[in-house]
């Protein structure tokens, strides 16, 4: 895996850990990382993870349907099959353009629902 310096261009072999440049000493998040391979691994997690989510969503719809269900919080977590379906086709985009990879950021490995960890 090799990675890039977003201030100075220096090509280290792999970002440092404290994401301190050892050439320019500049302190940054924006390292751009060229590793297709784990870049697609993450990719294909996340697929996964979007197909897991929507068919639950589509369990809850069924199960809400058939029961004559009420309860609004119930119908509210079926509002989670649109960033789901939207990540799914932008997780299946991605996968499809290898020739077109040119690097990515070290954030493109969190998917869409992390930010849900601190509920």
């Amino acid at each position: 895996m090799t990675a890039l310096c977003p201030n100075c261009g220096h090509i280290p072999i792999r970002v440092p850990p404290t994401h301190k440049c050892p050439e320019c000493g500049v302190f940054s998040h924006e390292w751009m990382i060229y590793d297709w391979e784990s870049y697609a691994s993450s990719r294909r997690q996340h697929l996964k993870c979007n197909i897991l989510i929507i068919i639950m969503v589509v369990i809850n719809i069924v199960a809400l349907v058939t029961f004559e269900s009420s309860n609004v919080f119930f119908w509210m977590l079926n509002v989670l099959s649109i960033p789901a379906t939207i990540s799914l086709f932008l997780c299946l985009n991605d996968l499809r353009g290898q020739a077109e990879y040119e690097g990515h950021h070290s954030r493109a490995a969190l998917p869409w629902f992390a930010g849900f960890s601190g509920f």
